[in-house]
């Protein structure tokens, strides 16, 4: 039988665009939904001012506390773990479509570990007052027929002061790195999203990129901490996860799409990251979602 995650549109919105408080009353009304596996079709922003929150997001738990903000991109697999009893902030879910092309590329260049964003005292401030605006407006009916239009003038601020905080962590490295350094981990990083079926090993994208092996991995590490290895099986690792969940492909199938002729190979990288075989992760999936 086929077990599909199941992939959440955004309802009830205005122009794209959702917004709530986060209190017991709300996240209980949900709690049985989101706490099941599921992916969703537009970007949702959460920001806690109280309290906290674990979240499981592509097999990573995320934990969400105050004074952070948690950025989940579309089509990513997500479920919530718990919410502190009291939590209070806001969730803003936000259409695909809002978010345009060079927003999308500073959030995705980053290079945060997960999807959290320490925030500033000044940030802080910030998102709370236009979360607070946001929220009036777009719950506020004495617009009339301007309401659509007054949300959607407050669109644009919410997205591009998201993509400027990411941008802003991500430039924090410039006091330790070298601009170029950095350039060039976010330049191997998204050849590693477009290439990693075809392409397996650090001498690959040296050869891309027209530098040396050994320069290419001391980089890598000296800026991000990991091995460039350790971005090309990632990168593998969870769209195997994905295939595993929510397709009947074979063990061998699976193998072949992502790019590996030996299936007896990838069952053991596979195993070695997740600690345990990509058949059983599949039945512990299967297993839990019944």
């Amino acid at each position: 039988m086929n077990t599909k995650i199941p992939i959440w549109q955004l309802q009830e919105n205005i122009s794209g665009l959702r917004i709530e408080r986060v209190s017991n009353s709300f996240i209980s009304s949900l709690f049985a939904d989101i706490s099941q596996l599921h992916r969703n079709d537009h970007f949702i922003c959460l920001m806690l001012t109280t309290g906290g929150a674990e979240l499981l997001v592509d097999f990573k738990k995320v934990s969400v506390a105050r004074k952070t903000l948690a950025f989940l991109l579309p089509g990513q697999i997500q479920r919530v773990i718990k919410f502190n009893k009291n939590s209070d902030g806001w969730i803003l879910f936000l259409d695909n479509k809002l978010v345009n092309d060079d927003a999308r590329l500073m959030i995705e260049d980053t290079l945060l570990k997960d999807p959290l964003l320490p925030l500033s005292a000044a940030d802080l401030l910030w998102f709370t007052r236009y979360f607070e605006l946001l929220f009036q407006t777009y719950h506020d009916g004495a617009f009339g027929g301007l309401h659509k239009s007054a949300v959607t003038a407050l669109v644009a601020p919410s997205i591009y002061k998201i993509a400027s905080a990411f941008q802003a962590n991500s430039n924090a490295l410039a006091g330790v790195h070298p601009q170029r350094s950095i350039e060039l981990a976010r330049k191997f990083k998204r050849l590693v999203q477009k290439h990693y079926r075809e392409l397996k090993k650090p001498g690959d994208y040296a050869g891309l990129m027209s530098f040396s092996t050994s320069y290419l991995n001391d980089t890598i590490k000296s800026v991000t901490g990991f091995t460039t290895t350790y971005f090309i099986q990632q990168e593998m690792f969870r769209e195997g996860q994905r295939l595993l969940c929510y397709t009947d492909l074979s063990v061998k199938e699976i193998a072949a799409l992502l790019g590996y002729d030996d299936h007896k190979y990838f069952n053991r990288l596979f195993t070695k990251l997740a600690n345990l075989s990509p058949g059983r992760f599949r039945k512990n999936f299967k297993s839990y979602s019944t």
